[in-house]
């Protein structure tokens, strides 16, 4: 849908690309009987909502396998799945789910969010390592409202638009990045969070006269508390800015963990999508997080 696979098929054939039905529960099916028969399999689930119609199969069968073998038996998967919010007037709920809760609930699943496309390369090749050296399952999360962005704060600045990483380069699970290094504010976010927060960062650094950092989680799952309380260093104010809603989602989680873990007092707080599904027209970003909503909420959360 996305030309992200264009012309794969051209270049590798039938034996390695082929086009499915439109029925999710087989999909991850097949990904799960070429798991079984060695292959590393990368299905794809065309949009985020669509997954749910299949979530036992990755729930009940792939991720479970393992466990219930005592680790004799694996399957190996790197499930891509297009989704999240943010596709302005276009498909409502059914093609802008953002809720990725379900991927909480499940053992052993690796989670991956990237935001930018070189990071999606490095992360990508990570979450094949996985699955051909470990036997993991990973879900691999686009935004779709991502894909074709190249600009960040003006038209033309190319600030999203990034250089082919070399073949050698890959992003460890774990591994965050960080932009900037104030202490007054630091903002955890991951996906299109990690977009609107690099543009607030500019407007609340000149309101604060204050430098801030942004945190970029890009993995969701495996994620190293201490290490990030690390990168949080002397830093007393702490804003999780997480598009998904705000009832189970993956902030919700870090937020118990960073409160629980820090040996310092630290003021932490939850800008999340609100529980709603996403509207159509003119009104289907009102319920997420954006450029003036995290501006908001940082200000209130350094002075108040």
């Amino acid at each position: 849908v996305y030309h992200v696979t264009a012309d794969l098929y051209k270049q590798y054939g039938i034996r390695r690309i082929f086009n499915s039905p439109l029925d999710e529960t087989s999909i991850i099916g097949f990904g799960i009987g070429f798991g079984h028969n060695g292959f590393v399999p990368i299905p794809e689930i065309q949009f985020l909502a669509y997954l749910h119609n299949a979530e036992d199969q990755l729930r009940g069968e792939a991720a479970t396998l393992p466990f219930f073998s005592d680790g004799q038996f694996t399957n190996p998967m790197v499930l891509r799945v297009p989704g999240l919010a943010y596709q302005k007037g276009f498909g409502g709920h059914f093609h802008n789910d953002n809720s990725l809760t379900i991927f909480r609930d499940i053992p052993g699943v690796i989670l991956a969010v990237p935001s930018n496309g070189a990071d999606a390369v490095k992360m990508l090749r990570t979450a094949v390592r996985q699955a051909y050296e470990n036997g993991r399952v990973i879900v691999f999360v686009e935004p779709i409202a991502l894909y074709m962005k190249k600009d960040l704060h003006n038209a033309k600045d190319g600030k999203w638009n990034f250089n082919y990483p070399d073949l050698d380069k890959e992003i460890l699970l774990g591994e965050f990045a960080e932009y900037g290094h104030g202490k007054s504010l630091t903002i955890i976010t991951y996906g299109n969070g990690l977009y609107f927060s690099l543009q607030a960062q500019k407007e609340i650094e000149k309101k604060l006269k204050k430098k801030i950092k942004v945190i970029d989680l890009r993995w969701l799952s495996e994620i190293d508390i201490t290490k990030l309380l690390k990168a949080i260093g002397t830093c007393k104010n702490v804003l999780i800015v997480d598009e998904c809603r705000k009832t189970g989602c993956h902030g919700e989680g870090l937020f118990t963990q960073l409160v629980s873990k820090s040996k310092k007092p630290i003021k932490i707080k939850l800008h999340a999508a609100e529980d709603s599904f996403i509207s159509l027209g003119v009104a289907a970003t009102v319920t997420l997080p954006s450029k003036e909503s995290i501006i908001e909420n940082a200000l209130e959360l350094v002075n108040g």
